[in-house]
């Protein structure tokens, strides 16, 4: 009749040591019939400028024939100069607007670059002839968790289209601990974000992540390798004392009522 508490406490000890208290490190967990978005040619597109960003600006006239010298201009909201190659960096205000010279402060939050820049060489074009402007975004960054605690970057987009494999290589690659078939990538509002899944682990799944061009504010996930042993190891420690405390209560108790 003594060994049911025993039995009891040990089927307890079962649901706690589950796999979320010996891997609780996991993050993004999805269900197995969790329906994951496709990749397709949209994810090539241009970047949409937003508040926040941080604008390399340059202004040539005829066309980009002569540079333009704004070394003489107001500062407004500049950042930084570098006169060296007449490049200014303006900041994108909370409102969308971004205030530079002569033509004050102009709505391009939501266009892509292209755009922007079409949209202020007609705003230039009533002061300089054949205007050329050139934008570069300066702060687009992503996440990457390589697949090993503890080794997660924030990494710089210098390139219009860095595929999702450059962006790990950026990052040191995927870590020892990391699965490779099991690569999650993450964008838009993180309260209704797209998740893709991708294998790396195979020549097929490599060309497929060619599809895949990360943004900014993108998150890619490598899901970290469960060590059985080695977690059993380290996280029942703590559960094992309050087993053997239990036990040791237990008997105490039962001591104690046969003394009585």
């Amino acid at each position: 009749m003594r060994i049911k508490p025993l039995l009891i406490l040990l089927i307890l000890t079962g649901i706690i040591s589950s796999c979320r208290v010996f891997d609780p490190s996991v993050m993004l967990r999805t269900n197995r019939s969790y329906d994951y978005s496709e990749a397709s040619d949209t994810l090539k597109r241009n970047y949409i400028l937003q508040s926040g960003d941080i604008i390399s600006f340059r202004l040539f006239s005829n066309q980009g024939f002569k540079i333009i010298d704004l070394t003489s201009l107001d500062e407004g909201t500049r950042v930084n100069v570098n006169n060296s190659q007449n490049v200014f960096t303006y900041l994108i205000e909370v409102n969308g607007a971004i205030n530079l010279p002569i033509i004050g402060r102009v709505q391009i939050a939501g266009l892509n670059l292209k755009e922007a820049e079409l949209f202020l060489e007609e705003k230039y074009s009533n002061y300089y002839n054949d205007p050329y402007v050139m934008l570069q975004v300066n702060n687009r960054r992503m996440i990457v968790f390589p697949g090993t605690g503890g080794d997660a970057k924030v990494i710089e987009l210098q390139n219009e289209y860095t595929s999702i494999i450059e962006a790990l290589a950026i990052a040191g690659g995927i870590s020892t601990g990391g699965k490779a078939h099991k690569v999650k990538l993450i964008r838009g509002n993180l309260k209704d974000p797209e998740i893709y899944q991708l294998d790396l682990s195979t020549a097929q799944g490599l060309k497929e992540a060619n599809l895949y061009y990360v943004r900014a504010n993108d998150i890619i996930y490598v899901q970290p390798s469960y060590f059985a042993g080695k977690q059993i190891l380290s996280s029942t420690a703590q559960v094992l004392g309050v087993i053997s405390s239990l036990i040791l209560t237990y008997f105490l108790i039962n001591n104690f009522r046969a003394q009585a």
